[in-house]
C-alpha cells in the first residue's frame, strides 16, 4: 500500500495541534515535527482554507483546531461509549423539561456543541453539533469555566463582547457570577446571548474530578417562567453522566 507522504503529515500536524493548549506558531510545528517551513506552512494554509484548522493573530500567528476537524471528532464522539451511554440521559431531560438539551465542550475557549436532543415540540432554532458560541454568555459555557482548572488561562483568552444588553462584559462581574455558580452547582443564562433565550447549565465531570463538559437546557424566555425544577433535573443529570466517567465527588 503506497502511503501519501503530504496527508500523512497533515495528520500529523493536527495530532499535535491537538495534543496541546499552546499556541503554536509556523516555527513551533516545523520544529517539533522536523518538517522544512515551506512544506508546513502550505500544509497549514491548506488546513486553515479547509476549516481544518483556525489562525490567532495577537503580534504572531498561531495555529488551533478548526471547527471542521472538531465537528469529525463530535462525530466520532456521539459514537463513543460516554455520549451513547449521555443519550438516554438526556433524552429523558428533554421529555421532562420540554426544552433542547445540548451537551458541549471547551475549546480555545469558547464552547463547542457535541450532543443535542430536541424536545417532541421544538419551540426555536438551536446550535447545531459542532458550533462554537462564546464561554461567558451561555449557561454551560458559565459551568465550565466556572469548575475548569485552567480558569485563569479561559478568563484571558474571553474578550467579553457583549451578545444582549444582558450579557456580562467585564471580568469582575463574571468573577462574581463564576463564584455564584461554584456555591450553587449550576449556572443560568437569562437572555445573555440571544435576547429571547433561557438556559440552564451543569457541569460534567471526569474520573480526576476534571470538568470536561457541561449540560444545558435551552429554551425560550418567559417571564412566569420558574426553573426551580428543572435546575434540579439539570444537576442531577450532569452528575449521572459524570458518574459514567468514574467521577466519585
Amino acid at each position: 500500500m503506497k502511503i501519501n507522504r503530504t496527508v500523512e503529515r497533515a495528520v500529523e500536524i493536527l495530532e499535535l495541534i491537538a495534543s496541546t493548549d499552546r499556541e503554536l506558531t509556523l516555527s513551533d510545528i516545523a520544529k517539533e515535527l522536523e518538517m522544512p517551513k515551506t512544506s508546513t506552512f502550505d500544509i497549514l494554509e491548506t488546513l486553515v482554507h479547509s476549516n481544518m484548522l483556525y489562525t490567532k493573530e495577537n503580534g504572531i500567528k498561531t495555529y488551533k483546531i478548526g471547527v471542521k476537524a472538531y465537528s469529525i471528532g463530535s462525530n466520532y464522539s456521539r459514537t463513543s461509549l460516554l455520549l451513547n451511554a449521555s443519550e438516554p440521559i438526556i433524552k429523558e431531560l428533554a421529555q421532562a423539561t420540554g426544552l433542547t438539551i445540548l451537551i458541549a465542550k471547551e475549546t480555545s475557549g469558547e464552547i463547542v456543541f457535541t450532543l443535542k436532543q430536541e424536545p417532541e415540540k421544538k419551540t426555536i432554532a438551536t446550535p447545531s453539533i459542532g458550533d462554537r458560541l462564546h464561554i461567558h454568555t451561555t449557561s454551560i459555557g458559565k459551568s465550565i469555566l466556572a469548575f475548569s482548572h485552567k480558569q485563569e488561562r479561559l478568563f484571558e483568552q474571553i474578550d467579553f463582547c457583549a451578545q444582549t444588553n444582558m450579557s456580562i462584559t467585564s471580568k469582575s462581574d463574571l468573577v462574581k457570577e463564576v463564584e455564584k455558580i461554584k456555591a450553587q452547582g449550576y449556572s443560568i443564562s437569562n437572555r445573555e446571548n440571544e435576547t429571547y433565550t433561557f438556559s440552564i447549565g451543569a457541569p460534567i465531570f471526569d474520573h480526576r474530578g476534571y470538568v470536561t463538559a457541561a449540560i444545558g437546557t435551552l429554551g425560550l424566555y418567559e417571564e412566569s417562567y420558574d426553573p426551580t425544577r428543572d435546575i434540579e433535573l439539570v444537576k442531577v443529570a450532569a452528575m449521572r453522566i459524570s458518574k459514567l466517567q468514574g467521577y466519585k465527588g
